[in-house]
Parts: C-alpha cells; sequence; structure tokens
C-alpha cells in the first residue's frame, strides 16, 4: 500500500538512484522555448504552441541499440528507444500526481521494441483505443549493435485530422511497409525518455513486462525527414 501512494515517476527516480535502473530523460525538446502557462493547457493549441516539426517538417530520431541476452522463458519485455510527452503542468484530481491514460493533461509519442514479438511498435496519445501500430517482425538478434532510424512525416492538413506517415529503417535496411497514425501536439517543451515510457503510459497498463538491460550508442534527434540515403550512410 505504501509503494501504491507514491507517484510512478518517484519510483522511477528511486529505481535509478538505487541502480536498478537506467534511462535518459531530457527535460526540454527546445531548450530555448519558454515554458508554458499552466492555464494553457486547457487551451486549443495553435502552431504557436506546438512542437513545429509536429507540424511542418517532420523528424528523424536515429540510434545505436544493443541487446545484452536473448529473452528465453517468453515472458515479455519491451526495449523503450524514444519516448516525447508533455511536461507535467498540474497534478491529476486523485493526488497521485499523474493522469490516466487518455486524459487531456497529457500527449505522447512513444516507440519500443517488442521482444517478445520481435516487432517496434508506436503508441501516441491521440489514439483513444491505446493500440499501439506495429511495424512487421523484425528480430534484432542479442549482443549485436543495430542501427534504428524512424522518420515521423508530419500530415499535410494537421487540422483536417490527417494521418501522419511513420517510415522505419533497421541497419540500412526499410522496414516492408509505413505506419500511418493519428497527428499528435506536443509543446516544445516536451521532455525526452529513453529507455523507459512516460509514466502515463507506464501506469496505462497498455505496455507490461519486463525492461532488459540494452546498451544505447550514438543517439540523433532532428527536425527533418531523412530516408534511405540517410540510413545507408
Amino acid at each position: 500500500m505504501y509503494m501504491q501512494k507514491i507517484p510512478l515517476e518517484d519510483r522511477i527516480y528511486k529505481l535509478a538512484e538505487d541502480g536498478r535502473m537506467k534511462f535518459i530523460e531530457i527535460e526540454s525538446v527546445d531548450a530555448s522555448a519558454k515554458s508554458l502557462a499552466a492555464s494553457s493547457s486547457a487551451a486549443p493549441q495553435s502552431t504557436d504552441t506546438v512542437w513545429s516539426p509536429l507540424v511542418s517538417t517532420g523528424f528523424t530520431y536515429c540510434c545505436w541499440l544493443r541487446q545484452h541476452h536473448p529473452i528465453k522463458d517468453g515472458s515479455q519485455n519491451s526495449l523503450f528507444v524514444f519516448d516525447i510527452s508533455s511536461p507535467p503542468v498540474k497534478k491529476s484530481t486523485d493526488g497521485s500526481g499523474s493522469f490516466p491514460y487518455g486524459s487531456s493533461g497529457h500527449d505522447f509519442f512513444s516507440f519500443w521494441y517488442d521482444v517478445t514479438n520481435q516487432r517496434f511498435c508506436v503508441l501516441t496519445s491521440s489514439n483513444s483505443r491505446g493500440d499501439p501500430t506495429c511495424f512487421p517482425i523484425s528480430p534484432l538478434p542479442a549482443g549485436v549493435w543495430h542501427h534504428v532510424q524512424l522518420s515521423y512525416q508530419a500530415p499535410k492538413r494537421s487540422m483536417l485530422g490527417r494521418k501522419a506517415v511513420l517510415t522505419l529503417f533497421i541497419d540500412g535496411r526499410p522496414v516492408e511497409s509505413e505506419a500511418k497514425v493519428d497527428a499528435f501536439n506536443l509543446p516544445p517543451t516536451a521532455r525526452v525518455h529513453i529507455g523507459v515510457p512516460n509514466p502515463v503510459l507506464a501506469s496505462s497498463g497498455i505496455v507490461r513486462g519486463n525492461l532488459p538491460l540494452w546498451d544505447l550508442g550514438p543517439a540523433l534527434l532532428v527536425s527533418t525527414v531523412l530516408g534511405l540515403r540517410d540510413a545507408t550512410a
């Protein structure tokens, strides 16, 4: 009962302090952006309060990763490769310090590798059903470094509810099919997590299982859409 009263985010930090978990947190994706007033979260977001790559240029995230050991017992395991979410601007009504999944107080984009099913998955807060969009099966042998490149192509008319296109390259090769997700909005002060999901997604029950050990090599986030030539460079 004691641990249930502690917000999940605080528990994650505690595990990191104890050396039981390692992750990267970047407080603001755009360090030059001004902090948004708490009152602005209830108002509709304009293009001035949305991280511009989401509505104009798109973005690409690249990284090198290596899983330590293969999973042999069939248990659910996930590698959280990239997660960007809106910063906490207010407390939840239940006093837990976190928002329930699907609430208007928190927006996110999460990208992870489902080790058990050998596929990459994406979920955004725009998906009210909480069903991840998954790419085709892409085995990543443990103990080997792999290069992952994910490109987000912003919809041309986001105000009309168009879909954003996701393109994935693994070790310089494009995955067979693209994925489409509902467009989502995040402020320039959005936080980035690598190694763990954002607290709202972690407490939603949508993603379950263990967080196996893995290594992160060089990582890059740019506000442009990179393609095949860049993945093989």
